[in-house]
């Protein structure tokens, strides 16, 4: 008896981010998945440890990814993934589809917004929290940008690097202007 064709499933976002990893021509285990899915920070929130072992296998009920067992270190078996024609169509053709407008859910203009409940210097705690914050990601990203180089295999993820610091600059200059109108005299 030949066997049943696999179930059909519409991968989640995080599949579908899992897929698009993969399409880098490696073959990865879960635990490297999670290692590449949080370098997506930047720009997209990394998913769970436990999202992406429960999807992962999902895409491989659903014949997205293939799977075998290989021995690493010399003794400890793991399961890596990798994509399937399939998986790359389905992936290709989510990427080709108009994207939902992203959704801003930004803290501290949230903050800013009802400052009126607020003492100013609380106010601008959280803004120096945020600024400091950027800071921080200005100094990650630009590691991981200059990490990438002139390598033209990463030339799309180098865009989207810079992109992203340019992201981080604007928040950063945003933050500085909205705390000089917190602290000039009314």
């Amino acid at each position: 008896m030949p066997d049943a064709p696999p179930p059909s499933i519409t991968p989640t976002p995080t599949g579908f981010t899992l897929l698009g990893l993969l399409s880098f021509g490696r073959e990865l285990s879960g635990y490297e998945l999670k290692r590449w899915a949080d370098n997506l920070r930047f720009f997209w929130s990394a998913p769970a440890m436990s999202q992406v072992y429960r999807e992962v296998e999902r895409l491989a009920a659903a014949g997205l990814v293939a799977q075998r067992q290989v021995v690493r270190d010399g003794s400890r078996s793991t399961k890596v993934y990798r994509l399937t024609p399939e998986g790359e169509r389905a992936v290709r053709d989510w990427l080709a589809a108009p994207p939902d407008p992203p959704v801003l859910r930004h803290p501290v203009a949230l903050r800013v917004f009802f400052g009126h409940l607020l003492d100013p210097a609380v106010l601008r705690v959280a803004i120096e929290a945020h600024r400091a914050w950027c800071d921080d990601m200005l100094d990650q990203l630009g590691a991981v940008r200059e990490g990438l180089g002139d390598d033209e295999r990463w030339r799309n993820v180098a865009v989207v690097a810079d992109w992203g610091l340019d992201y981080y600059r604007g928040e950063r200059a945003a933050a500085d202007g909205i705390e000089k109108t917190i602290t000039a005299p009314e």
